[in-house]
């Protein structure tokens, strides 16, 4: 076995190395005189396009020109290796080696001025390291490169030279070297039938310049990778030069140093071999290092035999139709008249390749269509779609780590309250969670709400909506765009319905897109539109008024909206791009990455930026809404001086807010005079008067079934085994009041609601094991009032005071008692909806966040003697409002009929 496999080896090294690639370099030079009369040295990515839409013998002669080259330069160093094997040079003539040392350099400009003249974002790339390697010569450096590549912006030397002037000499030293015109007619042919049935199969595609990853041709990467190591590129041009001089002087050295000197080179081959492995595939964006099977990147280059044989008579097709999309003609636009999308995304402006991919250059449906994105932005395939490099690509690494991708407070908290993490607060991400009782339990019931989630079926965003990527935010869809997608639905896929109106990607985003999962959980987008959760049944309310059923089958009832959505506001007036889409960094809770706060708009003094200070995506946002306003400042964000891109303050000093979707003019009022008086108040936060009320969820009873039938909301597959959860009751009032530390580290009074009363029981690892958890959460929960709570409603509250619904009396003798409304549960003997005891306290071990706290026993007295004082006087009386000014001083005065709660 071993001497057959020893005898192929070397049967291999006889084979007529130099007649292949003779033959190939014919076949190349041949070829590429038919490609020489479409191709535009001035537009040469444009007509490449062209001649890949309507012309198949120009496609094939194309392919052939560019299998024939690959071939003769393969075969052209296996002829090398083999001279060298055979020790050969010795009878070659000083001058002929001195020129076929030289052709070295002739064939590898050769190939890679071909490669560059394809003006594509590969060639553009290509181009600026071989120039500026070139550049790098001393003295003569920037004469040489403009004598072999011309100006970048001109083709027209590069051109001559790789179809005449190198193309000439190359073959005067073959034809010289070889002393033969042609090859042999069988290896000819062999090399003919091999490059034509490469071309049919493998059809080289064009760069579209759309993604991050640019690399060149294979034999180039090799040279790309040693220079991202060494960044001095003299020092690569002296030693390429030594290995051209080295090279030379094999002929006049002794036997044994031209051995070495050989070994040397075949072991330099292979490092460079490795090299070019490594660039080829282990390089992804930023030629930064990643596996294979990570790289989002991959040279095109399609096995689609019949790929240049069009489905249509290309003569029949009006010239109009082929337009020039981004450098390029597409033929996805040929077939595909689309309407309805805003001009931003126009097919006309950037094409549908850029969005829906695919091949762009065939008119052969079946090639066409081939690896076509149909739903584009989804998380998946941000690389490929909305982050392309003459897209977005600044974004997609902002979404990736945002909190809405992350879901990084959902997982610590969920984790928290199984027991399987020490902290509410760590960094997680919901695509790394695996299958514990924590994670599993995530998987199966909240796992759907985060961009990662992809969409799959076309259609608008509605209440059942989760993920989708950008569509989640950006796609909209008109009327005739849902009638027309309907209606090719009940065709099932018939090609005659297909619908011509597109849906929209815009800036119109409406507080619907927020909805699908931000009416669970905190229930935002529900409390917004003044809608709180009942356990009521969809069959209780059909003839009632007030009630909503969602399509989920979840009942809501209606009460008192957001002054902010009675104005006519959306979420996204208030919630700006760099806040929503994050800002790069990874953060714990979203309270994190929230930059707006209530005083960056309800100040006495905001901070202002004008146009020309703004950040390039705010200047962006501002002209695609077409809502520049000249000689105004706009209101920025106190949190990094973020623009309000919706807000303006005119020449009067009056600010202003105009809402994005409607455009009304809403004029921004600053704070009433009670909430900046007095020093009593300055640790409350805005939220904590003007949370009108919050949604209690005041128990939940979670077990796993494991014959239950489940469903993994994460891989979006059907599982065996499920997560039942049961809600005890809902019931909206007050939020409770706690600590909260700001990103200062400053304490302020803020809005809390129960994160989780919960009993776990039946786990999935353990069926014996019990969790009882009780746990708030800090909240802001979009249910403001404009003229705020009473006094009352703090002090004389046990509500606000974390103690539960229930009734506080001050009794005659100076003594508060408080009766809850509902049962003390035996696990830990507090009301059901309780945060804390009556005039106790709980650690930070009591919260979903370890930055917050429940009031401690001094905070407590301290609230409820104001609440004894309440008891009696208005809170509008003249002694009330002295206490926001100096409350030791009030004490100092109190009259006899004034009794104290007797702990003070």
């Amino acid at each position: 076995m071993f001497k057959k496999r020893l005898k192929a080896f070397s049967d291999f090294w006889n084979l007529p190395f130099g007649n292949v690639a003779t033959a190939s370099f014919i076949i190349a030079v041949v070829s590429g005189l038919f490609l020489a009369l479409p191709y535009d040295v001035k537009n040469p990515y444009e007509s490449l396009s062209e001649l890949l839409l309507l012309s198949p013998a120009g496609v094939f002669f194309r392919n052939v020109h560019y299998w024939s080259a690959q071939i003769f330069l393969v075969f052209t160093i296996l002829h090398i290796v083999d001279h060298l094997k055979r020790k050969t040079e010795y009878k070659v003539k000083d001058g002929v080696w001195f020129r076929l040392t030289a052709s070295i350099v002739i064939t590898f400009f050769v190939m890679l001025s071909g490669f560059i003249l394809k003006g594509d974002a590969d060639s553009q790339q290509a181009y600026s390291i071989f120039s500026s390697l070139l550049k790098e010569i001393p003295f003569i450096g920037d004469s040489i490169a403009f004598t072999l590549l011309g100006r970048e912006t001109d083709y027209q030397i590069l051109y001559v030279n790789h179809i005449a002037t190198a193309t000439i000499i190359l073959s005067i030293i073959i034809i010289e070297h070889s002393k033969i015109i042609w090859p042999k007619i069988s290896v000819f042919l062999y090399s003919l039938i091999s490059s034509a049935l490469l071309g049919y199969i493998f059809a080289p595609m064009l760069h579209d310049g759309l993604h991050q990853v640019v690399k060149g041709p294979w034999y180039f990467v090799g040279l790309q990778e040693i220079l991202h190591w060494i960044s001095q590129t003299q020092l690569v041009l002296l030693f390429t030069f030594l290995l051209l001089l080295t090279f030379y002087y094999i002929k006049k050295s002794s036997d044994k140093i031209a051995t070495l000197i050989k070994k040397s080179f075949v072991f330099l081959g292979l490092i460079y071999l490795l090299l070019t492995i490594v660039g080829y595939y282990f390089r992804g964006e930023n030629w930064q290092f990643v596996l294979p099977w990570n790289n989002t990147y991959k040279f095109i280059s399609d096995i689609q035999p019949l790929a240049s044989f069009s489905d249509i008579d290309v003569n029949e097709i009006s010239s109009e139709k082929f337009k020039t999309v981004l450098g390029r003609k597409e033929g996805c636009i040929v077939c595909h008249q689309m309407e309805g999308i805003e001009s931003s995304h126009n097919p006309e402006v950037i094409g549908c390749y850029s969005c829906h991919r695919g091949n762009a250059f065939t008119l052969n449906k079946i090639s066409a269509h081939k690896g076509m994105i149909l739903i584009p932005g989804n998380s998946e395939d941000y690389h490929l779609t909305c982050g392309t490099a003459q897209c977005h690509p600044d974004i997609v690494p902002r979404i990736n780590n945002s909190i809405m991708s992350t879901l990084c407070g959902i997982v610590s908290v969920n984790r928290f309250v199984f027991g399987e993490s020490q902290s509410p607060t760590m960094l997680n991400h919901i695509k790394d969670i695996k299958e514990s009782d924590a994670d599993s339990h995530l998987r199966n019931l909240c796992a759907s709400c985060h961009l990662g989630n992809p969409k799959t079926e076309p259609g608008p965003i509605n209440e059942l909506s989760r993920g989708g990527g950008c569509n989640a935010c950006h796609l909209s869809y008109s009327n005739e765009a849902i009638e027309q997608l309907n209606q090719y639905k009940k065709s099932k896929g018939n090609p005659v319905t297909l619908p011509k109106i597109h849906p929209q990607l815009t800036l119109n985003i409406t507080s619907n897109h927020c909805f699908g999962c931000h009416s669970r959980s905190g229930r935002i987008s529900t409390n917004y539109e003044g809608w709180f959760e009942t356990l009521t049944s969809s069959d209780e309310v059909n003839d009632k008024q007030n009630y909503r059923l969602l399509a989920d089958g979840r009942v809501f009832q209606k009460t008192e909206e957001d002054v902010h959505h009675k104005a006519g506001m959306e979420c996204i007036d208030c919630h700006i791009a760099q806040e929503v889409m994050g800002d790069g960094n990874l953060y714990r809770h979203k309270e994190e990455q929230v930059k707006v706060q209530c005083t960056d708009c309800h100040s006495q003094k905001v901070k202002s930026i004008s146009y020309d200070e703004l950040d390039y995506e705010s200047r962006k946002i501002i002209d695609l809404r077409k809502s520049l306003r000249k000689n105004v400042e706009f209101i920025s964000t106190e949190n990094g001086n973020i623009a309000l891109t919706n807000s303006f303050i005119d020449k009067a000093g009056k600010k202003f807010l105009i809402t994005k979707s409607n455009k009304d003019s809403l004029e921004i009022k600053p704070p009433a005079f009670i909430c900046i008086e007095g020093k009593s108040h300055q640790r409350l936060s805005c939220n904590s008067c003007h949370t009108q009320w919050v949604s209690y969820c005041v128990g939940c009873h979670t077990e796993y079934n494991p014959n239950e039938e489940g469903f993994d909301l994460l891989e979006n597959k059907e599982i065996k085994g499920s997560w039942i959860e049961k809600a005890s009751e809902f019931y909206q009032d007050y939020p409770a009041l706690g600590i909260k530390k700001d990103k200062s580290g400053k304490e302020i009074i803020d809005t809390f609601i129960p994160g989780m009363i919960i009993k776990l029981e039946k786990l999935k690892s353990d069926k014996n094991k019990k969790i009882f958890k009780r746990l708030f959460a800090p909240t802001f929960s979009h249910t403001i009032n404009k003229k705020g709570r009473t006094c009352r409603s703090c002090h004389n509250n046990s509500l606000a005071l974390g103690y539960g619904k229930g009734e506080m009396k001050f009794s005659s003798d100076g003594k508060w008692s408080f009766t809850p409304k509902f049962k003390l549960l035996p696990e830990d003997n507090l009301p059901m909806d309780a945060w804390i005891g009556f005039l106790k306290t709980r650690d930070k071990s009591s919260t979903t966040r370890e930055s917050t706290r429940p009031f401690n026993i001094d905070e407590q007295k301290r609230i409820l003697t104001v609440g004894a004082c309440l008891t009696c006087h208005d809170e509008n009386s003249k002694v009330i409002r002295q206490t926001l000014y100096d409350w030791k001083s009030v004490l100092s005065r109190l009259s006899r009929k004034c009794i104290l709660p007797k702990y003070y």
